[in-house]
């Protein structure tokens, strides 16, 4: 095969995103043995080195210099933080920790620039490192290698922001209820952590691998290098010739680093319906790319699967397992794989397949996550029409219905106040629940708002998005009117419930208290206060 990868990348003419700059002065911190922390401190090629020696359990803090300079702290190391240029650790008592950087007189200039972690096990346990920490343990090749890529860690700077955030749809907690967590469970860098209502994202932290995007439900975490809709307009662009010559193509994504490593052993092998796509991390493409890439002409979408166990992996596989299920159901059958371990053969053993070809899609792609799967649906639907109205999901899936159990729902819409897509909405004048299926994450805020346990979740994707658009009557019940405004203000179910508890309360004794129960506020307060014994007696 006579090609070269292409590569999915921002462009002058496409939404650019900002850069991030970080500044090393070269001060390292090495944390260790005493006598294994001074020898490769002494190895070290940086201006500066402090060592800390980790003494577990020890509140004291113990500071001296040797004699070539270097500050040597012993003190209980209880949590390191921070990237390149500005990291620093708690050390000392856990009730009231110090600053490992203000004892050793570095926290006016930001903490520690460097960090080589020589204990065994290392104090960041993220899945991927931050810039400017090195954990060789006590491998001899490894420390020589960490040691040699430190020293090389001085001066400026400068990597993208992969991300944007929008905190208006996040689904992540609401009134204090944590609903999804799905960003934070796939972040491989430990940088995305609950924030009140939303969550926070340290760009700094950031590494760009796309899986929180990827797995978010609502679309609040976007990709940004390329923002999807960039992604697909050049995908459309490198279509168009192939399409012309009657060529069918089935993509082959992987990273431009590891991925487009392997594939320089393998590519000239490749079938020539195989068009080998380079991004930056294959994470960040999800089931919004890979079914428009369907809709727009492509038969196939190929992955070079990052490693099991991985919160990359993990996103991808919950991705493909409803873009799947939804593509079997339309008789198109398993179109996105994860192939492990790629080489010719694998892929081209997928590529040679006969896939059912479909009329080319021309929509113009958007940013919106949601609506870019439906519409990429919808084309597919049309063409190769479903059977059922919708198809089963797996518990994972961000598309889904509302359940509510009307016997026991007393539509106190605590639902609805904490939804944050707006699916779930009041009958405004009326004494309803309604839902709106398109609008819906599944992200189980609504479950766990709900006092009665009257709510229940149902994953599946709905394929008329007409019907999924429409709001659906879930709970309606007889309103009660104010018996002095005739103002409707409540249920029946809800006054009747009232009464029945209230009726033996000593408050409600003089029928009085009990009456109000069925006046709206405004009536009830002045009834009070038109009471020849106005007020209202609490104590006995």
């Amino acid at each position: 095969m006579d090609s070269s990868t292409i590569e999915f990348t921002p462009s002058s003419a496409l939404q650019t995103t900002s850069l991030l700059g970080y500044h090393s002065r070269g001060h390292c911190l090495v944390i260790g043995p005493l006598e294994a922390a001074l020898a490769a401190a002494e190895k070290l090629d940086t201006p500066a080195q402090t060592v800390l020696v980790p003494t577990p359990g020890n509140a004291a803090i113990n500071k001296q210099a040797t004699e070539d300079g270097i500050t040597v702290i012993e003190a209980d190391a209880l949590l390191l933080n921070g990237y390149l240029g500005a990291f620093d650790c708690a050390i000392g008592d856990s009730e009231s920790p110090g600053s490992l950087a203000k004892v050793a007189g570095t926290s006016l200039l930001g903490g520690f620039d460097l960090v080589l972690d020589l204990t065994e096990q290392p104090m960041l346990q993220t899945e991927v490192k931050p810039f400017g920490y090195m954990a060789p343990g006590t491998d001899a090749q490894a420390l020589e290698i960490a040691i040699a890529e430190l020293s090389e860690l001085q001066g400026d700077f400068e990597k993208p922001k992969y991300f944007e955030y929008n905190a208006a749809i996040c689904a992540h907690s609401r009134s204090g209820i944590t609903a999804c967590t799905n960003c934070i469970d796939v972040c491989g860098t430990g940088a995305i952590k609950s924030d009140g209502d939303g969550v926070k994202i340290e760009p700094y932290l950031c590494q760009g691998c796309g899986s929180c995007a990827t797995s978010c439900p609502s679309g609040a975490v976007q990709y940004a290098y390329p923002a999807p809709a960039d992604a697909l307009t050049q995908l459309t662009e490198l279509l168009k010739p192939r399409q012309e010559q009657g060529l069918s193509t089935v993509v082959y994504l992987h990273d431009v680093e590891s991925g487009a490593e392997k594939l320089n052993g393998f590519e000239a092998s490749l079938h020539q319906c195989v068009l080998p796509l380079a991004v930056e991390e294959v994470a960040s493409l999800g089931m919004d790319v890979w079914l428009t890439s369907l809709a727009f002409g492509v038969s196939a979408v190929l992955i070079d699967a990052p490693a099991a166990d991985t919160g990359s992996r993990r996103a991808l596989e919950s991705q493909s397992d409803s873009a799947n299920a939804i593509l079997t159901d339309l008789a198109l059958g398993q179109r996105v794989f994860l192939v492990d371990g790629p080489d010719a053969e694998s892929i081209n053993t997928i590529a040679e397949r006969e896939f059912i070809s479909l009329p080319v899609a021309t929509y113009k792609a958007f940013n919106d996550k949601r609506q870019t799967i439906r519409s990429a649906i919808d084309h597919l639907a049309l063409h190769s029409p479903p059977t059922n109205a919708f198809v089963e999901l797996s518990s994972q899936s961000a598309f889904g219905e509302v359940n509510v159990d009307t016997e026991a729902c007393t539509l106190c819409l605590a639902c609805v106040t904490v939804c944050p897509a707006r699916a779930l909405q009041d009958g405004e004048t009326l004494p309803q629940l309604k839902f709106i299926e398109s609008q819906c994450l599944q992200c189980g805020m609504c479950e766990r708002a709900c006092p009665e346990n009257a709510i229940s979740l149902s994953q599946r994707y709905l394929y008329d998005s007409e019907e999924a658009r429409k709001p659906k009557i879930l709970n309606e019940e007889e309103p009660f009117n104010c018996i002095v405004c005739n103002t409707p203000f409540a249920t029946m179910r809800i006054i009747g419930r009232m009464q029945t508890k209230l009726a033996d309360h000593w408050m409600f004794e003089d029928g009085k208290a009990l009456r109000r129960l069925k006046m709206c506020e405004d009536c009830r307060v002045k009834d009070i206060f038109n009471d020849d014994q106005s007020g209202i007696e609490v104590h006995r």
